[in-house]
């Protein structure tokens, strides 16, 4: 049996963020509590505070030592590309390796307004973006040519270790979304499909568009692997999570209704057999973003590494 991997998400801090000293507390015990990875959401304005992305990765890899780290997802077209190759490349030297690239458009269409970059151009950025990462990451002297970026003999050193887990040989590349564009984007140019709330059949249904594209664009045996985030609260009963997350759940307004179809909550057991339901699918990998205000969100993170990863390890 493949082993299934779970790792937490965190960001979307719309019932504020726990202290720096809590969050360094939790990335030096979450290796023991069995996670596998640690994600960061990436927004410039957002309802709720947010940390920046690199400076938060840093702050994690000094505290690790085996989790693998990334952003969930970088909003790639709104930075320069060969900037971000800098950083997630230091970050990789850093962390020894253990960086996952994951990018996307997001939601926030005033983000590109403010940063004075067209949204109409939003995904043509993120694809021309795409192929920068992976041309100075493996090539010594990497030479570019696009419609929005230009360079010649471009040197980033020190590059990403190498990778024999993809196809590309170095630093994964995943695509989030589930628009059309999103799919043919996972197919044509990522190592990876990161979705975010979606349903098990929404999930089989982007799965099968994206290997159906991928075919399309002469990928039919690429290795393209996948990985879910959803929202999360463990307790002891569905009743008792349910009540727990109504504070979050009356923070995000209109939305929760879709956000509650879209999660996993209750007891361990509960988790594991709404996970079940994704697993049968094929997917192996969980990201689970906990619903908590700061002064629980300690305890949930444990709760998600010594309950529901700890599951997923004896069973392997």
């Amino acid at each position: 049996m493949k082993q299934i991997k779970i790792g937490v998400g965190f960001g979307l801090w719309r019932l504020g963020i726990p202290s720096a000293d809590e969050l360094v507390r939790v990335a030096a015990r979450a290796e023991e509590w069995g996670l596998d990875s640690f994600w960061l959401s990436d927004h410039l304005l957002a309802p709720s505070p947010e940390l920046d992305v690199v400076a938060t990765l840093s702050m994690l890899a000094s505290h690790t030592s085996r989790m693998k780290l990334g952003p969930s997802v970088l909003l790639l077209n709104l930075r320069h590309p060969l900037l971000v190759a800098k950083a997630f490349a230091s970050l990789d030297y850093l962390s020894n390796g253990r960086m996952v690239m994951a990018v996307g458009t997001g939601a926030n269409v005033a983000d590109y307004a403010l940063c004075g970059i067209p949204a109409e151009s939003r995904g043509k950025r993120l694809d021309e973006g795409i192929e920068v990462l992976r041309a100075v990451w493996k090539d010594p002297k990497a030479s570019y040519h696009g419609r929005f970026f230009n360079f010649d003999n471009v040197t980033i050193e020190p590059r990403p270790l190498p990778r024999t887990n993809n196809d590309s040989g170095t630093m994964d590349i995943w695509v989030g979304g589930r628009s059309d564009a999103a799919l043919k984007r996972t197919a044509r140019l990522a190592d990876g499909f990161f979705a975010s709330f979606q349903t098990p059949d929404e999930f089989g249904t982007s799965m099968k568009k994206i290997r159906e594209y991928a075919t399309e664009y002469g990928r039919a045996n690429a290795r393209i692997e996948s990985g879910l985030i959803l929202l999360c609260r463990v307790a002891g009963s569905r009743e008792k999570a349910l009540e727990e997350m109504q504070p979050m759940l009356a923070a995000m307004g209109r939305g929760a209704e879709q956000f509650l179809e879209r999660s996993v909550f209750g007891s361990p057991e509960d988790v594991v057999g709404r996970l079940g339901e994704y697993t049968a699918l094929g997917l192996d990998k969980f990201v689970l973003w906990p619903i908590a205000e700061p002064a629980a969100w300690p305890r949930q993170i444990e709760l998600v590494g010594r309950e529901i990863a700890s599951h997923y390890a004896a069973a392997a």
